[in-house]
């Protein structure tokens, strides 16, 4: 995921209910209540990280009613999916809430096998002491989508409905934490909200690639591409990970007439432990042969042979890191129709990180390990809000962030101990326009991110694929449309222009492969999408949509002619849905994504792509009493 061209998936980026998620798990929707996402630098709000901004995952907290929601669904390639939401109250001011769910699915080899549940249980909710405690679990064991490596440095037009791996591939995982919150209500309207969680969370991988080989002889290209083109398919690195994260934070929101003026106040204070622990296979990704199969019958039930098929995991890093942020925020009315934001934040960090080498015969060789310290890092933000009457308002906004050394739990080969923070600074101006008695709401924003002092490596693939070093920009307009066009018509509709996303500077590294001018990987100039409902009749609605990009190119660093070599074409692709409710209690929806069938990069990768998801369909049938 990235937000206007910057990274949007690491430790500072990713949040649940405004606090740090770790972000190497997998991760399913059913105990959300919403998903929010906030563009712009804003280290100031959330510490480290959020360049281009933060997603915030909402989840669900118990109510004072009694309702329970069941849904169940069907669909193409083994779908099976169930949720259930049972909120129960069980007092004056107390309700519990559980969230289920189990979803199972072939894939024509890409399974999945995923379920999980959250209970949550609140007292005194709407009072001026209200506490909640829960518990969140999720397993996953599921075969990954296959990786595809490019042909003549393109997505090959592959069929998204059908599978390259092997049986022999598996992405497992879990995730469990606890919470505990409390929102404590001040007379005058003020609000102090504190929260803690802590949790575990593994993940292992091992998976392989499948490319293009020789037919008769020949190289495999564009033009000669056929049911019996072959594909060799290659092992790579199994890898396993474990985390440990606890967080704590307390922010306080109120409101205060000091000098005559309005004023909005945010302050707050965080602190972050967390923990990680890495594991590779002994012999790195020698295990056994995973043998080659052709375009059209890749099904074939192949799995891995020979010797050494499953891994021998083995410690090969650790990450320990401690960290503590104060920040503060006003915002005041200084005119009838002008108000001024301002605000300014304190964090320190310290990390250690270890590497374990191993002697020939497997014993434990060295363990040598790296401390950084920042002792005090600075966010600000800034910005003015002209509001000329209750439908508009027209902004123009300053914020900064900052990335350290480790925020994927590790550090590069090329970090020290005694390397910078990166730091990035954001500019924008914008305006958001309420229509229609204010059931149609447009937004408009025009931005620039600037990131300094970049480091040269992708931690993703440290040591062996280089990204950006030194210094780099984005500039891009974006333009959402949402809300209701007449009482039967709905539409959503968002589009971001990114026509400046460069490098402007390169570090020192030997080895960078950046130049400058170069445009920036995995930041497409255009994405967009856009979806549109209508209410045929009373229990009928039917909708459309489609979602897509221009072109793409994998984040590696490459300039000149290489720089092709890992590219994808634009794409849209068509979304369909009906929904008819059967009555009060009862509906029925059906959905069709990518109707047309389109082979898509979804993912990119320098070295292989993930196609999109191809045609499917789903049936729901959702219950609620």
């Amino acid at each position: 995921m990235r937000i206007r061209g910057f990274p949007a998936a690491t430790t500072g980026d990713l949040l649940i209910d405004g606090m740090r998620d770790p972000s190497q798990y997998e991760r399913d929707t059913f105990n959300l209540d919403r998903v929010e996402v906030l563009r712009g630098s804003a280290s100031m709000l959330f510490g480290r990280g959020s360049t281009g901004g933060v997603i915030n995952q909402v989840t669900k907290k118990p109510l004072l009613a009694d309702q329970t929601d069941l849904v169940g669904s069907v669909g193409t390639d083994g779908l099976l999916r169930t949720t259930a939401d049972l909120n129960k109250r069980t007092g004056e001011e107390a309700a519990l809430r559980i969230n289920a769910m189990a979803t199972k699915a072939d894939n024509r080899g890409a399974k999945v096998e995923r379920n999980g549940i959250a209970p949550s249980y609140s007292w005194g909710i709407d009072t001026r002491d209200e506490f909640n405690v829960g518990l969140f679990d999720l397993n996953s064991n599921n075969v990954p989508r296959n990786a595809v490596g490019y042909l003549g440095g393109q997505v090959a037009h592959t069929d998204p409905r059908k599978f390259y791996g092997t049986p022999s591939d598996y992405v497992d995982g879990n995730a469990t934490y606890a919470n505990l919150s409390h929102t404590h209500r001040f007379d005058g309207g003020g609000e102090l909200r504190s929260q803690l969680r802590t949790g575990t969370f593994d993940r292992a991988q091992w998976s392989s690639v499948a490319r293009f080989g020789t037919t008769n002889g020949l190289p495999t290209n564009a033009g000669n591409l056929g049911d019996a083109t072959i594909l060799t398919r290659a092992s790579l690195t199994p890898r396993k990970d474990n985390y440990r994260t606890t967080y704590l934070q307390s922010d306080y929101s109120g409101k205060a007439g000091w000098f005559g003026l309005k004023h909005e106040v945010l302050a707050g204070v965080d602190a972050a432990a967390e923990q990680a622990t890495r594991f590779q296979n002994a012999t790195g990704n020698v295990l056994g042969t995973r043998p080659p199969t052709t375009l059209g019958t890749p099904d074939d039930g192949s799995v891995l042979t020979g010797t050494g098929s499953v891994p021998a995991y083995r410690e090969t890093s650790n990450y320990r890191g401690h960290a503590l942020g104060v920040y503060a925020q006003e915002l005041v009315q200084v005119a009838p129709r002008w108000k001024l934001l301002g605000g300014v934040r304190w964090d320190r960090f310290e990390a250690t990180t270890g590497q374990v080498t191993y002697a020939n015969n497997g014993a434990v060789a060295t363990r040598p390990s790296t401390d950084v310290s920042y002792p005090s890092l600075w966010s600000y933000r800034a910005g003015a809000l002209y509001q000329p009457d209750d439908a508009s308002t027209y902004y123009v906004s300053y914020g900064t962030s900052f990335n350290t050394s480790a925020d994927t739990y590790q550090f590069t080969t090329q970090q020290t101990a005694n390397t910078p923070a990166e730091k990035s600074r954001n500019v924008e101006v914008g305006a958001k326009l309420d229509w229609l008695g204010g059931k149609l709401s447009t937004r408009a924003a025009l931005f620039r991110t600037e990131k300094y002092n970049e480091r040269t490596t992708d931690a993703d693939f440290a040591g062996t694929a280089f990204t950006l070093s030194g210094k780099r920009h984005s500039t891009g307009l974006e333009l959402d449309v949402v809300g209701r066009l007449t009482p039967k018509w709905e539409m959503y509709l968002s589009y971001s222009f990114i026509p400046g996303a460069t490098i402007d500077a390169v570090g020192l590294s030997a080895r960078a492969q950046a130049s400058v001018g170069q445009r920036v990987g995995l930041t497409p100039r255009h994405t967009g999408a856009a979806w549109l409902s209508y209410q045929a009749s009373p229990k009928l609605r039917v909708a459309g949509g489609v979602h897509g990009a221009s072109e793409n190119f994998a984040l590696q660093g490459t300039s000149g002619a290489a720089q092709r070599m890992a590219r994808a074409p634009g794409y849209a692709v068509v979304d369909l849905m009906a929904e008819y409710k059967v009555s009060p209690d009862v509906f029925v929806q059906l959905n069709a994504s990518n109707v047309a069938n389109r082979t898509y990069g979804d993912q990119l990768y320098p070295g292989f792509v993930i196609p999109g998801l191809g045609r499917s369909l789903v049936a729901s049938v959702a219950y609620r009493y």
